[in-house]
């Protein structure tokens, strides 16, 4: 009988470190990494502003988490690195890594507003071929993301501040034994 999978759902806005986490977290736990980000820029492009775009990432979503939770049936960690922003979204994911035997380990990355804004418009000052142009005003949609509630069982809400201090594996310490 295979172990049961972990689904590693990563919450956090534009910039907050998602991607950044989800490699180390790969190259730490071995899991597969679906970045659709990655996979819609090979599609089409980084210009998110293209015509059908919305379509487009819609699409990507829905398939990149249909092979997570593929791979996840099959007893194979994942992590699914998007926003996640709604809680409704992060529900979904829970009962999708349940409905496989898998168990959902949602990690939210609370950085701040300040950090975020530094890194978009560094990013945008030379981006790199699999990241996004990040349009200047992406901060009218930051009040969309929902912050994980306390009734919701997430990981560590200073997972940015970590990484930026270089103390990410007491939090893998955390993520692999938590339940």
């Amino acid at each position: 009988m295979k172990p049961n999978a972990t689904v590693y759902v990563l919450c956090g806005f534009i910039g907050a470190g998602k991607t950044t986490f989800a490699k180390q977290l790969e190259e730490r736990t071995g899991a597969v990494r679906i970045t659709k980000d990655e996979w819609l820029i090979r599609m089409v492009g980084n210009d998110p502003t293209i015509d059908g775009y919305a379509d487009f990432d819609a699409r990507m979503c829905g398939l990149s988490r249909d092979v997570a939770f593929h791979l996840a049936a099959k007893g194979i960690d994942v992590i699914i690195d998007e926003g996640f922003w709604e809680r409704e979204l992060r529900d979904i994911m829970r009962r999708r890594a349940r409905d496989v035997g898998a168990r959902a380990v949602v990690v939210f990355l609370d950085t701040p507003i300040e950090t975020i804004r530094a890194r978009v418009a560094r990013r945008n000052r030379n981006v790199a071929p699999d990241a996004f142009t990040i349009s200047e005003d992406c901060w009218i949609i930051s009040p969309v993301l929902g912050a994980p509630g306390e009734d919701e069982d997430t990981c560590s809400p200073v997972v940015s501040m970590m990484l930026q201090k270089n103390l990410i594996a007491d939090l893998f310490a955390g993520i692999t034994t938590r339940h």
